[in-house]
């Protein structure tokens, strides 16, 4: 897993670092492959619902 929680770099994983196909649907596809980075990212998605209006859409 990444060291930080920062995503400086769309093409990658803010994870794990791996290469993404695309900075979207690349990044779907691979937490769809990857548990531990789906795992990550729903952690991060649940740290930030109250700051999205409205709540998500996809």
């Amino acid at each position: 897993m990444s060291t930080t929680e920062t995503w400086s770099d769309p093409n990658r994983c803010p994870f794990c670092d791996d290469a993404l196909d695309s900075p979207g649907a690349g990044f779907v596809a691979h937490i769809e492959e990857k548990a531990d980075c789906e795992a990550a990212f729903g952690t991060w998605r649940s740290r930030i619902t109250d700051d999205v209006a409205g709540g998500w859409s996809g």
